[in-house]
């Protein structure tokens, strides 16, 4: 049998089809993974700079504290309390920070280790999918060279049949001849 029947053509197309849908899942997967490491380091450059903003302002709001505690005679308790709270505050702000990009962090790389998961249990079930095909490939094909070969057998058979009712008609008639001679 020829490799070039509509049969194969028409394997061939849905193995490429399963090929491309592998490539493209593959790409978005990637894809998915860049934007992950894109988020990721935007949150570290975004909690840098969040950091050295509030370290700049706090360091206002002391300069501040520190000329109003040097004109104002006597206020030097007041503002070690309201420096102590601004310190605090400051304090409280950059832990919710830290912890908000953290969880942030850790939710994208846990999101990139399920994209991971996905891809190798989809890539399993793509191969599992591919030699399926070429099973089930193989099985046609070895069913029409059989079938070919069946369909022979019988052509041979009934064109030894035919031959054989042919002689025998032949057979009849010659002797139908010959007694017809002898009449």
């Amino acid at each position: 049998m020829s490799d070039d029947t509509p049969l194969t053509t028409a394997f061939e197309l849905q193995r490429r089809a399963l090929e491309q849908s592998e490539r493209a899942l593959r790409q978005s997967i990637a894809f998915q993974t860049q934007l992950n490491d894109a988020l990721v380091a935007g949150l570290d450059s975004q909690a840098s700079a969040q950091t050295h903003s509030m370290d700049v302002t706090q360091r206002a709001l002391h300069s501040y504290l520190d000329a109003v505690e040097a004109v104002v005679p006597g206020a030097t308790p007041g503002i070690e309390q309201v420096r102590e709270a601004v310190d605090d505050q400051f304090e409280q702000v950059e832990a919710a920070s830290d912890q908000a990009v953290t969880a942030a962090e850790e939710s994208l790389e846990e999101y990139g280790d399920r994209s991971q998961a996905y891809l190798d249990a989809m890539e399993e079930q793509l191969d599992v999918l591919q030699e399926a095909h070429e099973d089930m490939e193989d099985q046609t094909k070895e069913f029409l060279a059989e079938t070919e070969l069946h369909l022979e057998d019988l052509q041979e058979q009934a064109d030894s049949q035919f031959r054989e009712q042919v002689r025998e008609l032949q057979a009849r008639t010659e002797e139908l001849r010959e007694q017809l001679r002898a009449d």
